[in-house]
């Protein structure tokens, strides 16, 4: 009798995959295996160097190395040319493109061309690190000191507090305008007429000159998408305002 009933139950449950029943648990597993996809480390095909890639919010982030000093790239998704996403930055770089299939294939700036990239392994989200107003202070001191050492003269920096949940961002954006300023000082012209940079708040992130001022937007309660990329303040600094 027992080995009756197995049967006929190993009938219905074969029946209800056939006609698309829906199995509460291989539904819970399938999600799993879908989530772990969303945020993940990738690896190079070519130099097997892997990036963490984070889909989990509106807006994807990227940061290519293990490294807390490593730039988180913001990337905004757009519907790409014969199917799949492409994820491209502030600045309009397309950095990942997957496929309606699944493949992934990765624009580094080594690699403008494109390499392929595999997912390794799940991976924790990117969000940044809480911090303490002491902190994001001793962080913008230290930004006066890189500048100072950098281009030879002192620049002042001045910010606007930042709400507790926005100082993370507050405090990654003082690197985020080193990584900048890196970036654009062999034009040396066109940077050494800053003398103030001014991390300020509102709706959205944003960068530009204002006269001898490097203006840089946050709205620090967007996490990383709530501040500008290096490349698009490098871009800020080198632009002589000819296009405005």
């Amino acid at each position: 009798m027992t080995r009756f009933i197995t049967v006929i139950l190993a009938a219905v449950l074969f029946a209800g995959a056939a006609w698309g029943w829906q199995n509460p648990l291989r539904e819970r597993l399938l999600g799993q295996e879908r989530a772990q996809d969303v945020v993940g480390w990738f690896q190079r095909v070519d130099t097997g160097e892997f990036f963490l890639f984070d889909r989990s919010d509106t807006v994807a982030l990227l940061r290519e190395r293990d490294d807390e000093d490593s730039e988180v790239i913001v990337l905004f998704g757009n519907r790409a040319p014969g199917g799949g996403n492409s994820f491209v930055t502030d600045t309009g770089r397309e950095v990942i493109r997957s496929t309606a299939l699944g493949g992934t294939t990765y624009f580094p700036a080594d690699a403008p061309d494109g390499v392929i990239a595999e997912y390794a392994s799940p991976a924790g989200g990117l969000a940044p690190s809480p911090r303490s107003p002491d902190e994001v202070r001793d962080r913008a001191e230290e930004l006066v000191n890189e500048l100072a050492d950098m281009l030879n003269r002192s620049v002042m920096v001045e910010y606007t507090a930042a709400p507790r949940a926005g100082l993370g961002v507050q405090y990654d954006c003082f690197r985020i305008i080193e990584l900048a300023f890196e970036k654009a000082r062999a034009n040396r012209s066109m940077v050494r007429t800053i003398e103030r940079v001014n991390v300020t708040t509102g709706d959205q992130p944003a960068a530009y000159k204002l006269g001898n001022s490097l203006i840089v937007v946050i709205a620090p309660g967007y996490g990383y998408a709530g501040r500008p990329s290096s490349d698009f303040i490098a871009a800020a600094l080198l632009n002589d305002g000819s296009d405005t």
